[in-house]
């Protein structure tokens, strides 16, 4: 398994291979007591061992994450299923919690849970794509593909990607106006409807100057797939990256999700019509299929390896292309529908990947999102 590594960490091939001499001289289930000498009267020779097997330390890994993770878990009444994996391997899958009060269904690592913000990298990549294929640049302006928007000549595509456009937010306008019964979010939203509040409220910074984060960027984005491609983003994205990864347990409708969306409160969220989520925030998914959708980016599956770096770059804001950046190693995004709460987390360093879906509208996510990697870090390589 392929894994890019930074010229500043520590190689991921040394510290795995230090791990696994730690774990192998932990264990002594497979250690004999003594070695039989032929002679009963001659001191017994050194004893010898035979080194672990890739699934022994498997089984080793999995054990002590599982015993960790458990105890973690113990003080959050968390309702959702979480993934952990090294080096593509999943080590910890973890669910509790309803899917569905009313049929006492429960959580699992296949219940398909609205993933919000998480989209936006689904639809960066999808963008990467299109570049690859010599479609577009991500330093065009955004005016040589959505010439009805009137302030696309001041931006590029790339301030887009990482919300530097200084775009006002459409879709938290919408909530808020439906929370008030001005609109009603169960009706279908249109790109017009996106392009008439951008052309209504103006930008608020000069691109490329500070970062805002905003919805409105990756809906811009989502319209821009749909005309280079010829078919709408949803399509693109199943055909160029859902159907190549397998991850037939994802929908592009957060409407088809298996898991009802509640409030901390124990009541049912508001449902919305997907359309205005769209390529901000509609995707729905589950723990096994968005493992396989982090293992599928760092590997070269989705895009390859130029566009990856790219879309982690940090330019000075904390934020790629559809990721956020830590100082710490990482790379993460929150996501947020009207109920649901979610976070995915990727180290390229260490081969982590760290899944937690929640469909609950629990702030508690994120923490326990970085706390399991630090878990993983310090039980798998320390």
């Amino acid at each position: 398994m392929k894994h890019y590594i930074k010229k500043s960490a520590v190689s991921a091939l040394s510290i795995i291979t230090a791990s696994l001499l730690l774990l192998c001289s932990c264990s002594q289930e497979n250690i004999p007591s003594a070695v039989e000498t032929s002679d009963p009267t001659e001191a017994p020779s050194q004893v010898q061992t035979e080194p672990a097997t890739d699934d022994e330390v498997t089984a080793q890994r999995r054990e002590r994450l599982k015993a960790a993770v458990d105890g973690y878990m113990e003080q959050y009444d968390f309702s959702g299923s979480i993934l952990i994996s090294v080096d593509g391997i999943s080590l910890c899958e973890y669910s509790r919690g309803f899917a569905d009060k009313s049929n006492a269904t429960p959580n699992t690592s296949t219940t398909k849970i609205e993933l919000g913000s998480i989209t936006k990298q689904f639809t960066a990549a999808a963008i990467m794509l299109l570049q690859e294929q010599g479609k577009l640049s991500v330093y065009d302006t955004v005016d040589k593909y959505i010439p009805e928007y009137d302030f696309g000549g001041n931006m590029t595509i790339e301030n887009l990607l990482n919300m530097t456009s200084g775009i006002p937010d459409f879709l938290n306008s919408m909530i808020y106006l439906n929370d008030i019964h001005e609109i009603d979010m169960m009706e279908p939203c249109s790109f017009e409807n996106v392009l008439r509040f951008a052309n209504s409220n103006g930008i608020e910074f000069t691109p490329g100057s500070s970062f805002k984060y905003s919805n409105t960027n990756y809906m811009l984005l989502g319209e821009i797939i749909a005309r280079l491609s010829g078919v709408t983003y949803e399509q693109f994205v199943e055909n160029n990256i859902l159907k190549p990864l397998g991850m037939t347990n994802t929908t592009m409708n957060m409407n088809d999700a298996d898991a009802v969306g509640y409030l901390i409160d124990g009541s049912e969220g508001d449902k919305s019509d997907t359309t205005y989520f769209g390529a901000a925030g509609e995707i729905a998914s589950c723990t096994v299929d968005m493992n396989k959708w982090l293992n599928g980016f760092v590997n070269g599956k989705v895009v390859n390896q130029s566009s990856m770096y790219q879309m982690l770059n940090d330019s000075g804001m904390g934020y790629g292309y559809g990721w956020f950046i830590s100082q710490n190693g990482y790379y993460w995004h929150t996501g947020q529908s009207m109920a649901c709460y979610t976070m995915d987390l990727i180290s390229l360093d260490y081969g982590i990947n760290v899944i937690v879906l929640s469909n609950v509208d629990d702030e508690n996510v994120e923490t326990i999102c970085t706390d399991l990697f630090n878990t993983t870090v310090g039980t798998i390589f320390q």
